[in-house]
């Protein structure tokens, strides 16, 4: 959500409450580049929260140096309540905080793309399959799109980086 930088003031209050809702729950998230995207493996969303989701929304931060992605579960009534505020001209408060999930070199234990879905496994065996889509929108807000065609673009370009790290660091 930090590529495309000319958007509507609504859109911008979007991206605001959502940047703000990752912020609170990750360390160094400065360095982040974010995108909003559902694990179609979760548990869903609350009903209405977004448009045909079915599944749990998350803020997907990921970064080149170190290579890592933090999974970041949006509480979506916080985040639109802030847009709401926002809107208002108000001051928003502080955004939830959210346990997030990292994914880097150490838990990595495979990822897949496939269309518009990317499938990360962990170490663990967790499993998580993200939905991405280049405009989002949500039912308290049809007017307002998020437009992140460009982000959806660059994250497929970090995956291939981050399977390249991968497979280099595996051959030495």
């Amino acid at each position: 959500m930090v590529i495309l930088t000319e958007r509507s003031q609504p859109e911008q209050h979007l991206v605001d409450a959502l940047r703000a809702s990752f912020d609170a729950s990750v360390m160094n998230f400065g360095s982040y580049n974010i995108l909003c995207t559902v694990d179609r493996l979760g548990a869903p969303a609350k009903i209405g929260a977004a448009r045909a989701w079915g599944g749990s929304l998350l803020l997907v931060g990921y970064r080149r140096e170190p290579v890592e992605i933090v999974l970041c579960p949006v509480d979506l009534d916080d985040a639109l309540c802030r847009v709401q505020s926002l809107q208002q001209g108000e001051e928003p408060g502080r955004a939830a905080a959210a346990i997030p999930t990292l994914v880097n070199l150490t838990n990595l234990a495979g990822m897949a793309s496939q269309d518009n879905f990317v499938e990360v496994t962990l170490s663990t065996g967790r499993r998580m399959k993200l939905d991405l889509h280049e405009e989002v929108s949500f039912d308290q807000f049809p007017e307002i799109a998020l437009h992140q065609g460009r982000d959806v673009e660059d994250f497929y370009e970090f995956i291939d980086y981050f399977m390249d790290v991968v497979e280099r660091m595996n051959a030495a």
